[in-house]
């Protein structure tokens, strides 16, 4: 949470009160199991219906924003000034004792491939993404925003990159965590 506008004295006010909250100390690991079990249970209530939803699919949206709040609620977000508060931008500054370069780097395109795709997809139709019934246009602008040659193409960097994205939950987030605390996808 931020205070995004409104009296100066109010919004610094919030500001400091989210960081001391923010501050207090946690034991990670059951953050990460409480965060791990939270995940399986959406896959459990509500699984995706295909490669194509985003944000459901194991290494999807959804795992990116468990990834980034388990990294703010256990102060592992280097901070440089102001405190950020977008999922791009937190994956960005995961610590380096959470995530090293190359994860954090992967992370990051993950997150704006699937923002690319997502975004496109939400300007071009009014209901479901239906696979089989992508219209051309939709399916020129998807390549383009993804600078992928085709469609067959686009499909296996999705489902490489969502695979690449749940490994990296399973060893943040899941990596110590006893298997009867967290259910499998």
């Amino acid at each position: 949470a931020r205070a995004i506008g409104g009296d100066a004295e109010l919004c610094a006010e919030l500001d400091e009160e989210v960081a001391a909250v923010l501050a207090q100390p946690r034991d990670a690991a059951k953050v990460k199991a409480e965060a791990s079990e939270m995940r399986a249970l959406i896959e459990k209530e509500k699984p995706p219906r295909d490669l194509w939803d985003i944000k459901l699919i194991p290494g999807g949206l959804i795992d990116l924003e468990f990834i980034a709040q388990v990294a703010v609620l256990t102060g592992h977000v280097v901070e440089a000034g102001r405190r950020v508060t977008a999922t791009a931008d937190i994956l960005a500054r995961l610590s380096p004792d959470f995530a090293g370069a190359d994860v954090r780097q992967q992370l990051c395109d993950a997150y704006a491939l699937y923002l690319a795709l997502t975004q496109m997809i939400r300007l071009c139709l009014t209901g479901e993404f239906q696979r089989d019934d992508v219209p051309p246009g939709l399916s020129d602008l998807l390549l383009a925003v993804t600078d992928l040659p085709d469609f067959a193409v686009l499909e296996a960097h999705l489902k490489e990159t969502s695979r690449k994205v749940r490994r990296d939950f399973d060893r943040l987030l899941r990596a110590g965590v006893l298997p009867s605390t967290v259910s499998s996808p």
